[in-house]
């Protein structure tokens, strides 16, 4: 697109700097004298001589307007050598004062000419203002957007792993239980896993909950709904019609997952965790009651032991 622009550039100005050299050729043929006895040149008489000066006015207005900076000092340089043309040759040799209107035309051009240059370029620098402020205002915008994604997405999803958060969870809960009207909530939390933290520092914590994360999520696929929710828990809502032997045997595929081996950095970590079931409407009438049943059922299994699932009943 450049390139284009600046080829109809030249094309502009050798077109202007052909018209406007023909232009003085024939200026220069009028200027000459008519008789033979030596008569006093005819310059400023012929009325072509006015049209010829016109079209060289509108050749140095197109040049500028068309060919800017370059069309500008084009035209600058032909009119500065048409003045020296017309002050030389047709007045101070000839000592005649007859080209005077010409000579004027040609100053009048070159004054034409810079005014029209520099509205133009202070046009041409407010248009690329206001381009520059259109295409910030854009940007602006568009990391605004993506601001209000980030914080709608962290309203719904964890900072560390990307899952769904406590409040996603709830939202999801209520959902199953005013849809299907049975369901079953699975709570999850990691034994002992501040010793992690403390002994292996926050950094190998945070890579084993996100994969950790990784590996609940797969194995739940879209048969359950999976979220991380608080620092070390996870929970796990599952659909109708699930007896406490499935529900054993889901939790221990989930534990499946945490007694394998991760190697970050050369050493290898394993963990365990206390499960704590839930179902509604058995145990529960509400949302935030299979929630608070199932973490009840969650904190039997850590006081019976650990390693272990509990299921909620009404004698705790």
């Amino acid at each position: 697109m450049e390139k284009k622009k600046e080829n109809r550039t030249w094309i502009i100005i050798i077109a202007g700097i052909l018209v406007y050299l023909i232009c003085s050729l024939v200026q220069s043929k009028l200027a000459r004298p008519a008789s033979a006895g030596g008569g006093a040149p005819k310059t400023g008489n012929n009325p072509m001589a006015g049209v010829i000066s016109q079209i060289q006015v509108v050749v140095t207005v197109v040049l500028v307007l068309f060919a800017q900076k370059k069309g500008y000092i084009t035209a600058l340089i032909l009119n500065g050598f048409n003045t020296l043309f017309t002050l030389i040759v047709q007045m101070i040799i000839p000592h005649s004062t007859k080209a005077i209107p010409g000579l004027v035309v040609t100053l009048i051009s070159m004054g034409i000419a810079t005014v029209i240059y520099f509205y133009t370029s202070k046009t041409e620098r407010m248009n690329e203002e206001l381009e520059k402020s259109y295409h910030e205002a854009i940007e602006k915008n568009r990391i605004i957007e993506q601001q209000g994604e980030a914080m709608k997405f962290l309203a719904y999803n964890d900072k560390l792993t990307g899952m769904p958060n406590r409040e996603s969870f709830m939202n999801n809960l209520e959902k199953q239980i005013k849809e299907s009207g049975d369901c079953v909530m699975i709570y999850i939390d990691l034994d002992d896993f501040r010793r992690i933290n403390d002994n292996f520092g926050h950094v190998i914590g945070d890579e084993l909950l996100k994969q950790y994360s990784d590996k609940i999520q797969n194995y739940c696929g879209d048969k359950a709904y999976a979220a991380k929710i608080g620092g070390d828990e996870f929970g796990i809502v599952l659909g109708s019609g699930m007896t406490n032997e499935a529900i054993f045997k889901y939790a221990a595929g989930i534990s499946g997952i945490f007694s394998e081996p991760i190697n970050i950095g050369g050493n290898i970590y394993t963990v365990a965790a206390s499960y704590g079931a839930a179902s509604f409407p058995e145990n529960a009438m509400t949302a935030d009651d299979l929630f608070r049943n199932a973490e009840t059922a969650m904190f039997n299994a850590k006081e019976s032991g650990k390693n272990q699932l509990c299921f909620f009943t009404q004698q705790g």
